[in-house]
């Protein structure tokens, strides 16, 4: 859903990292495994730059 917001022209989002998701007190399901953010901002960074050049 972030990339597509980013896609759509969005210059920013909303995005919760966890180092463990299951093991959250709060918001867990909604959480991303903290390892997952370096790819996942490098993708919007590069979707972003594609769009706005």
């Amino acid at each position: 859903m972030a990339k597509a917001a980013v896609a759509a022209g969005a210059d920013g989002v909303f995005l919760e990292f966890h180092p463990d998701p299951d093991k959250a007190l709060c918001d867990g399901p909604s959480c991303l495994p903290l390892g997952s953010a370096g790819s996942l901002l490098r993708s919007l960074k590069a979707i972003h730059t594609a769009i706005h050049p």
